[in-house]
């Protein structure tokens, strides 16, 4: 009848360990530690003891209170999902709809997060979204170590979501991960191997197996640890950050295009930058790029959202159609466009920024991408009547509010003399047209010698008492002026049409130049020109100035931050990290992409859910001994049918000996021991005590699983065929 495992002081079987779940919350919380030179601080791991102690605290009790395991697992998830929920509510931004649904700030607060991610360079900043999304991942990682090493009996297995989490790390940080990174993630494992099982029962194998598996951990462990940092010396690893070498959808930094503005302005010589011809009766500017962030630290670049479709139509707004060709001489990694571009013809790998409409080379020699390049560009340049502009109101930026953001510790002056430059205005247009035109008053003046960097106070400093400075601050003053008053503004940088020559314009470094762009309803985008002997204003904000006048030959030092013999802004950064759409992709700020991937995971991991709940009722405690018996010997043929072997249906004895020819040793044992149990519950005339019948049944999957092939385990677990109906067996 097999052998006998019974509850007798020789019997030897698996029970999952209370310091298995603490084992667990340890390992995830090293591996997170692992990710620390990813941010800029270790504030992100401040609430990682406390969700990983939750999950262990329940886990813990869940073993010494004898709770089925599927049930400590809910409870853990439970546990962990109201602190996340407490901690997300706390931090999330508020909604200003109040129809908006009860779970609109987690999504806020996860857009959050995910833009932080996309615009940021590593060191990461510790932005309470972003944080929160890493608490979310490290839950998730212990519930898959929980249900691998406690559920399903693999605590093996439990090293891929530890080496996700420093996978992370190790692709995405410039330079190889410290040792003591791959130790900790190491030990975390170890622990959980030692912690995950133990034998019960006074079995004279027990001390020796548990020897055994203690050097095997330990002598993994110091191997492991001793080889792989020699191994990444000699073995060829690739390419860290591969994408950065993938081509056009490549991720970019670039740096603020205003750091080297004092070494532009004092450019002794002027060099020619290119050559263009417009069909437009009027020149034209010729735009780089558009700085959205205005803080105490000036104007600088925000994360751009890169894509290589979508450019034709994507700016609707109203203006005059200009073809214009471009012979460009020096290197750049912009390629200079009137604003705003529909289509371009150019050689080499391009990508343009969704809101700010800026084209950007993303090719192998992306900084040199525009040397020599000839090229040709469609555009829509925005030139409203001067009525309009008047009777406009203040526009809502689709790309966002930081268009509207004012810097904070701003001169409370500011406002007030922006209050009084306005006071006479009935719209937004009349406000912009009043700041324009109290900057190129003679209470302003253009000088060389202002403060070389545009923060908040020199703003402060420029409009109060100072009232001198070159383009940029000039820029930078219209802007803050009109965000007070409530009117989206960026800053432009790029070139001032520069001088006629025959039938073409020739623009020198010298006409590299910032201006300001103002946001109102109807009209889109429009330039404003508050900088005093630079160029002349549009003549929609100044009605005297003929349309077709030159601009001043004047030197505009430019934003660009251009090498003495380029244009071309730094590449060497200190932010943001430019994160570009792959063409079709999805947005990553879209919070809809996040619960599409998580409806996948939970369509990946309802069959596997569903089989153990199938399995934990099956196995109940409390039931009549036939039923126990019946149901644990369903719960065998379901095996059977989940690893795809055949099975039998004689009396469980026979078919125990007959299936065991082709099973492992110890899972043909277990099995012997389960239909012994069964066959004498059905036909003994005392019957057979079933309380151990759930214990073997479990030992014999474990033991079942761990003998076969990867695709035969994945199968098992993954797709569960006793799930299907014509399999289900029923009594």
């Amino acid at each position: 009848m097999g052998p006998a495992h019974g509850a007798g002081g020789g019997s030897m079987r698996f029970q999952p360990s209370a310091l298995s779940s603490v084992a667990i919350a340890l390992a995830v919380w090293l591996a997170a530690w692992t990710l620390r030179p990813m941010f800029i601080d270790t504030a992100f791991l401040t609430w990682v003891p406390a969700l990983v102690g939750a999950a262990a605290v329940v886990g813990a009790l869940g073993v010494l209170l004898r709770f089925p395991r599927a049930v400590t697992l809910g409870a853990q998830a439970v546990v962990m999902a109201s602190l996340l929920l407490w901690l997300g509510f706390r931090d999330a931004p508020r909604s200003d709809d109040p129809d908006a649904s009860w779970y609109e700030p987690l999504v806020m607060l996860g857009a959050l997060g995910t833009k932080a991610v996309r615009e940021s360079s590593t060191p990461l900043p510790t932005e309470p979204g972003l944080v929160w999304l890493l608490l979310c991942i490290l839950a998730l990682v212990v519930l898959a170590m929980e249900t691998l090493v406690n559920v399903l009996e693999q605590p093996a297995w439990a090293l891929a979501p530890l080496g996700v989490i420093y996978g992370v790390g190790a692709l995405t940080l410039a330079n190889e991960m410290e040792w003591t990174s791959f130790a900790a993630v190491a030990v975390g494992y170890a622990l959980v191997l030692a912690t995950s099982t133990h034998l019960s029962g006074a079995s004279p194998g027990r001390t020796s197996h548990q020897a055994t598996r203690a050097a095997v951990i330990l002598v993994t462990l110091v191997v492991a640890s001793v080889l792989a940092p020699a191994l990444t010396n000699f073995v060829p690893l690739g390419d860290k950050q591969p994408w950065l070498q993938a081509g056009r959808n490549k991720p970019i930094t670039l740096s603020d295009p205003t750091v080297a503005l004092n070494e532009n302005l004092r450019r002794p010589a002027d060099e020619v930058v290119l050559r263009y011809s417009t069909d437009s009766e009027t020149p034209v500017y010729l735009r780089t790029v558009a700085l959205t962030r205005l803080t105490t630290d000036g104007a600088a670049l925000t994360g751009m959202r890169l894509s290589t479709t979508g450019l034709s139509g994507a700016y609707t707004a109203p203006g005059e159609s200009v073809k214009t060709r471009v012979r460009m001489l020096l290197a750049s990694e912009y390629l200079p466009v009137p604003f705003a571009v529909d289509r371009f013809s150019a050689a080499g790998a391009w990508a343009h920024d969704r809101d700010t409409m800026s084209i950007v080379a993303t090719g192998g020699a992306r900084t040199e991408q525009t040397e020599g390049l000839e090229y040709e560009v469609s555009s829509t340049v925005p030139r409203p009547d001067r009525s309009e502009l008047e009777a406009a109101a203040a526009g809502t930026d689709p790309a966002g509010d930081d268009t509207l953001s004012v810097p904070g510790g701003l001169d409370p002056g500011v406002a007030t003399l922006t209050a009084s430059v306005t006071a006479q205005a009935r719209t937004a247009g009349e406000k912009a047209l009043a700041i324009q035109s109290f900057l190129r008053s003679d209470e302003f003046s253009y000088s060389l010698n202002a403060p070389e960097e545009a923060d908040t106070d020199a703003i402060s400093s420029f409009l109060l008492t100072d009232h001198a400075g070159y383009c940029i601050h000039f820029a930078a003053g219209m802007i803050t002026m009109a965000r007070i008053e409530g009117i989206p503004a960026r800053m432009a940088i790029g070139f001032t049409p520069g001088k006629r020559d025959g039938d073409e314009w020739v623009v020198t470094t010298h006409n590299m130049h910032s201006w300001p762009e103002l946001y109102f309803e109807g009209l889109g985008w429009v330039p404003f020109e508050p900088t005093k002997s630079v160029a002349s204003p549009p003549e929609y904000t100044d009605p005297d100035v003929a349309p077709n006048a030159s601009p001043s030959p004047t030197p505009s030092p430019s934003a660009t931050g251009a090498p003495s013999a380029s244009p071309s802004i730094p590449v060497e950064p200190p932010e943001p990290t430019v994160a570009p759409t792959p063409p079709g992709g999805s947005d990553s700020s879209n919070p809809g992409g996040w619960f599409l991937l998580l409806g996948v995971l939970v369509l990946l991991a309802a069959p596997m859910a569903a089989r153990s709940g199938v399995r934990v009722w099956r196995l109940r405690a409390g039931q009549e001994p036939a039923a126990a018996a019946d149901a644990a010997w369903r719960e065998v043929g379901a095996l059977f049918t989940d690893t795809g072997l055949e099975f039998s249906d004689a009396s469980p004895v026979l078919a125990a000996k007959e299936l065991g020819k082709h099973l492992d040793p110890s899972a043909a044992s277990e099995l012997g021991a389960v239909a012994g149990i069964v066959q004498r519950a059905r036909y003994a005339r005392d019957g057979a005590d079933t309380s151990d019948l759930g214990v073997h049944v479990r030992q014999f999957r474990r033991a079942l699983l761990r003998t076969q092939p990867g695709n035969r385990q994945t199968r098992a677990l993954l797709l569960p065929l006793s799930l299907a109906p014509m399999n289900i067996r029923r009594g």
